[in-house]
């Protein structure tokens, strides 16, 4: 199978103990049931602490419960103890996968890495060259694409993503061309026109730039505020926001916001082939570089996207949640992302 990755993606390595955020504290490790009826036949004192351990959430998953914020099984090096005792495949779907978030699209699957992991997000950020994919071909069979919408999601995206690297025009007005981009497109998908997105693609010509008529609307402070009425993961998200709602703008380079844009790009646009939403994606990914830049007023450009990655991106309530803000309030509407980026 086809699979495509970010350019920095074989250079990844886990910290492991070194890490300074470790993913074994604060989010839930749920248990796969091939791993749960493993850990039932491990035998000796792990395999007593293992199976004492499991218990079923709120939605019916087996789960080990925190302790004191961490997983039972991070001992003082901030190491697994399954991992020391048993090896790698013996850890949990959820644990051998981190941080990646990996997509099936039939014929294809892609793998970003996701932000909210130190190594990772250094990975991201230490460059300031364009970010690229890599085609890497797998063993396993391909499965038909199916979907009608992908075909004409590929070049879409291709071309919303080479407008977000146009070098020759400042980022803003870049990210007020994806969205324009993403706007007639949305109306195709609409329309049940799909098989012409990719001559839209092909076709679609940069607006010239126009002048800013009357006051333009503000995304923030709301889009902040916003977020504070979302699940919180940490319990200082809710200040770090309230920080950025009045700190002074930082000078973060546009490069590594251009980066930052296209890895959002990469990862959410193509799911509107689950329900033709790709507007709203494009929103969504606007929206996120705008709420880093913010927060990086406060706290740094890889610190204020490891943060939001951790209460954002790893919590589907709040993406869906985000989603239906775009549609149904004005305030973080397209017109207003617009309307504050030509300002």
């Amino acid at each position: 199978m086809l699979t495509r990755v970010p350019d920095y993606y074989e250079q990844f390595r886990c910290l492991a103990g070194a890490c300074p955020h470790t993913c074994c504290e604060k989010w839930e490790v749920v248990l796969d049931e091939d791993t749960a009826a493993l850990y039932k036949t491990v035998p000796g004192p792990l395999g007593n602490k293992l199976r004492a351990a499991m218990r079923e959430d709120e939605e019916g998953d087996l789960c080990f419960p925190f302790n004191g914020d961490r997983c039972p099984f991070l001992d003082g090096d901030n190491l697994c103890e399954i991992h020391r005792q048993l090896g790698e495949t013996a850890t949990s779907v959820t644990c051998r996968e981190h941080p990646r978030f990996t997509e099936d699209y039939g014929a294809f699957r892609e793998i970003t890495l996701s932000a909210s992991c130190p190594a990772a997000n250094a990975l991201l950020l230490g460059s300031g060259e364009p970010l690229t994919f890599r085609e890497l071909e797998a063993g396993e069979m391909e499965e038909p694409a199916g979907d009608q919408w992908l075909a004409g999601l590929l070049p879409l995206r291709d071309r919303l993503l080479e407008l977000l690297e146009d070098r020759s025009l400042p980022l803003r007005r870049r990210l007020g061309n994806f969205l324009l981009l993403a706007v007639e497109a949305q109306i195709y998908l609409d329309g049940e026109r799909e098989a012409e997105l990719p001559a839209l693609a092909a076709d679609w010509a940069v607006p010239a730039a126009a002048a800013p008529e009357g006051e333009n609307p503000s995304l923030f402070p709301d889009g902040l505020r916003f977020l504070g009425t979302l699940e919180v993961l940490d319990g200082d998200w809710p200040t770090l926001l309230k920080q950025a709602e009045t700190a002074p703008a930082a000078s973060v380079p546009e490069a590594l916001l251009e980066r930052t844009a296209v890895y959002f790009a990469f990862r959410y646009l193509l799911k509107a082939v689950n329900d033709g939403d790709l507007l709203g994606r494009a929103e969504l990914c606007v929206f996120n570089l705008l709420a880093v830049e913010r927060l990086a007023a406060v706290c740094g450009l890889p610190e204020a996207l490891r943060r939001f990655s951790c209460e954002i991106e790893h919590d589907e309530d709040n993406l869906e949640a985000l989603l239906d803000e775009f549609r149904r309030e004005e305030r973080l509407s397209c017109r207003v992302m617009l309307g504050a980026l030509s300002g």
